[in-house]
């Protein structure tokens, strides 16, 4: 009954925060380092669910911890191996390495992945290999985990045999359908594709980025991007594009995905500075299709516009990731960190919103830290993301 009522009157306040946004964010009292290890701690008390090898999916209102998530665990992994060096804390980078051990004693014989423990999948996808595969290489290049290649490669052979001739990923799908997402895999694909000299990672990684930029409508919309059928497309979806084109430019120093990002950055940032907010679901002419705002994806954003501000200095794309970032602070709790939700991030405001309703999604706080950390970069002048010998050039 305490949990049902703290989650009752946290929705009356979700409610005031949606309806009536602040004006100014810049005055908030933060303190990224509290709000840093807050999240830490939720995240680790996730992986305790998983024996200390995996995340749980997400704390759930009325249910408690979901069951593991492996998608999600691969792409904690180099967050963890962030955070180990900025907190000073060789325990998580040790922690990393028993999640990258743990997937690859699940990954199946064709070398992707199945999402046993959440739901009966019935074929390996390239979304939750490619974000798996993010873990592989932060393993090998900054652990030296040497023991992971022959598993991050297997990965990479099933993405390369399920793409066709133009780059998209039309086989082994979310209901066998392209999406303009996946572009995040193909981020990971070619950043294997240069730590192993393999050139055919890296033609099918830029192919994919090709034929997502192709998607990219002339107002800065993504067709292609929704997750299953009758769905809309939501701002999640639309960050995981920019952050993959974009990593993926500094990888190949191809300009032609560094457009395409400042493109649709420059709408968010119009659409975002009119409304003060971000619908969760966005319309092809970037209309509102829902009340609720997803807090994932505007910890996403916010780390696009500081990798954006880092390479070009628009000061502009640096407020924009300040704001989205304090407005996503604003609604953690670090008053408290018994609670086993303290610390992390709903996966909608207000929390009974459309997506992840009523959760804390364990990839929502992972992304908050990703933002929490891009920020220190871009405050401190750093343009670089580990691993430095995969920038361009």
């Amino acid at each position: 009954m305490l949990i049902l009522g703290h989650f009752a009157r946290e929705s009356v306040r979700d409610f005031f925060r949606v309806t009536f946004p602040a004006q100014k964010t810049s005055d908030r009292p933060r303190d990224d380092r509290v709000r840093l290890e807050a999240a830490v701690t939720f995240i680790l008390r996730s992986i305790e669910q998983g024996n200390g090898r995996a995340s749980s999916k997400a704390y759930k209102v009325g249910k408690g911890w979901l069951p593991p998530y492996r998608e999600t665990t691969g792409y904690i992994i180099p967050t963890l191996l962030d955070v180990a060096e900025y907190l000073k804390r060789p325990d998580l980078a040790l922690t990393a390495e028993r999640m990258g051990e743990w997937l690859s004693e699940v990954q199946e014989p064709t070398g992707g992945f199945i999402e046993h423990d959440l739901r009966q999948d019935t074929k390996p996808i390239v979304f939750n290999t490619g974000q798996i595969l993010h873990g592989f290489n932060a393993l090998i290049l900054r652990r030296g985990r040497r023991d992971l290649v022959p598993h991050a490669r297997r990965a990479g052979d099933f993405l390369v045999s399920s793409a066709d001739e133009t780059g998209s990923f039309v086989r082994n799908e979310h209901y066998d359908m392209a999406h303009a997402y996946n572009v995040r895999s193909a981020w990971a694909l070619l950043t294997l594709g240069r730590l192993l000299g393999e050139k055919a990672y890296e033609n099918v990684a830029l192919a994919n980025a090709d034929w997502t930029v192709a998607q990219q409508t002339a107002n800065g919309f993504f067709l292609k991007n929704i997750f299953q059928p009758g769905r809309n497309a939501n701002t999640h979806g639309i960050a995981y594009v920019l952050q993959g084109l974009l990593e993926i430019h500094c990888i190949s120093g191809r300009e032609t995905y560094l457009t395409a990002v400042r493109r649709t950055a420059e709408r968010i940032v119009s659409v975002y500075g009119t409304k003060r907010r971000l619908a969760s679901e966005i319309g092809e002419n970037w209309e509102f299709l829902s009340t609720h705002l997803c807090l994932t994806g505007y910890a996403q954003l916010a780390i696009v516009y500081f990798r954006l501000y880092g390479l070009e200095g628009n000061k502009r794309y640096l407020n924009a990731g300040l704001n989205l970032l304090d407005d996503v602070a604003a609604t953690q709790d670090v008053t408290s960190l018994e609670r086993p939700y303290d610390g992390g991030i709903k996966g909608s405001l207000p929390i009974y919103g459309r997506y992840a309703p009523l959760q804390y999604p364990n990839w929502a706080t992972k992304f908050f830290i990703d933002a929490l950390l891009a920020k220190q970069g871009a405050l401190n002048g750093s343009t670089e993301r580990f691993p430095l010998q995969l920038s361009a050039g």
